[in-house]
């Protein structure tokens, strides 16, 4: 792509940028999934990786925050925040996002609202204010994916599903669902969305095409209270990971695309919020954080490998060394299959999977009480949210150590919002999750 002037650079930045929210890991709310990004094609294909940071700031109606980090340079580029210019930040309490086209969709739970927006243009450096989009009142968004060049916001207080367009930043169409929809997951093509309804213990099955349900799945008796989902990369197996209860072990019920049926069900932990699926192995993987769930032959805290082309299913404990786990909250998976990294909110630490002999070998410290993680296409480099130290840890996968500073000891830190340089990161931003683009 030839690039020309300030109107090139402009249309190479526009280009950029991310995907997908977490709920915060002490908030509360039942529902509460954890983010996987979702990814989507289109702008220039030489654009640089970046990661999207989402954070809310203290309580409603304060906006909250997105912070653009250049992967490459491992610096912050861009913050979108009340703090930088006035209306420059996205809605209250951010929980969600996605991208469409080189724009995100950031979903306001608080404020009823998508707050869409780009990157800046070089080298100003001014920031493009959010577009905001408005929900039906008392909507409580929780969750966006984008499908057949729309994106589609599950509104958990009213039973339904947003139909927004880019093309006017309105909703053109409301589609009832099953109660409380939590997460939404998009076949590679686009062709069909599945919400996942969790008082109802079921999945709606969306046409874009025509925003009408075709079918809806139960997902009971085997499986109850759905959080979380992902989709295999054929697009022919969706994996809906199932919460049960505080008592009762959760469990992933596989979908086939075809049929709409559940044709698999594996048990996992108690507590299990967050499944995320790797390609190169054709793997999925759940986070367990329940210290008194069963993992093979112990009790402890656990990550499930489960392997798509066989059917397999493999405990690994987390409570020994070298994790010493305690509560493992969120997962990543490297792109090149190499290596999973599961954060630790209670231990403040990262713990490292080597995919080869599903064996833990070496916990990384990084900031406080991380609730989400995440990894760039390139396998080079893992970020972690922070929501005890307000900020965002990055790991180097060439050594799996914490980037440092210039005084290679301190490890690097990104902020979660607005702060003086060299001033400790401004706690009333509490970052919910990290985006990556490609």
């Amino acid at each position: 792509m030839s690039l020309k002037g300030k109107s090139g650079a402009r249309a190479a930045v526009l280009a950029l940028v991310v995907a997908s929210v977490l709920f915060c890991s002490k908030c509360g709310d039942v529902y509460r999934p954890v983010a996987n990004p979702t990814l989507q094609p289109g702008g220039d294909p030489q654009r640089t990786a970046h990661a999207l940071v989402v954070s809310s700031n203290g309580p409603s109606p304060n906006q909250g925050t997105a912070v653009i980090i250049d992967v490459s340079g491992d610096t912050a580029v861009a913050v979108f925040s009340a703090q930088s210019c006035l209306h420059c930040g996205v809605g209250s309490n951010p929980v969600y996002a996605t991208n469409l086209s080189g724009t995100d969709f950031v979903v306001n739970r608080d404020a009823n609202s998508v707050s869409a927006f780009t990157l800046p243009a070089p080298p100003s450096g001014s920031l493009n204010a959010p577009i905001p989009i408005s929900l039906p009142d008392g909507a409580s968004p929780v969750f966006a994916a984008a499908a057949q060049s729309r994106v589609f916001v599950a509104e958990s207080a009213l039973a339904e599903v947003a139909d927004v367009s880019p093309a006017s930043n309105s909703v053109t169409r409301q589609i009832p669902v099953g109660n409380n929809p939590v997460a939404l997951v998009a076949t590679p093509d686009g062709t069909k969305l599945y919400c996942l309804n969790q008082d109802d213990s079921s999945v709606s099955v969306i046409f874009p095409a025509t925003d009408q349900v075709i079918t809806t799945i139960p997902l009971a008796p085997t499986g109850t209270s759905p959080v979380w989902g992902a989709v295999s990369a054929d697009g022919s197996t969706v994996f809906v990971l199932n919460q049960g209860s505080n008592t009762v072990p959760g469990t992933v019920s596989l979908i086939d695309t075809t049929s709409d049926t559940v044709v698999n069900t594996f048990a996992v932990g108690i507590g299990s919020k967050y499944i995320v699926y790797e390609a190169t192995l054709n793997r999925a993987y759940v986070a367990s954080p329940g210290a008194n769930s069963p993992c093979g032959n112990v009790q402890s805290p656990c990550l499930y490998v489960f392997e798509n082309n066989t059917g397999m299913l493999t405990p690994v404990p987390m409570s020994g060394a070298p994790c010493n786990a305690q509560h493992p909250i969120s997962v990543t998976a490297l792109a090149d299959g190499t290596r999973v990294y599961v954060a630790d909110d209670v231990t403040s630490s990262v713990c490292v999977l080597n995919t080869t002999n599903n064996t833990f070998t070496k916990s990384i410290p990084v900031g406080t009480a991380p609730v989400f993680i995440a990894s760039n296409s390139d396998s080079t480099r893992v970020y972690t949210a922070n929501s005890g130290s307000a900020d965002v840890s990055i790991i180097q996968t060439s050594s799996d150590t914490t980037v440092k500073q210039n005084d290679g000891v301190t490890p690097l830190t990104i902020c979660a919002g607005p702060t003086v340089p060299g001033a400790p990161c401004t706690s009333t931003f509490s970052p919910k999750f990290i985006a990556m683009t490609p």
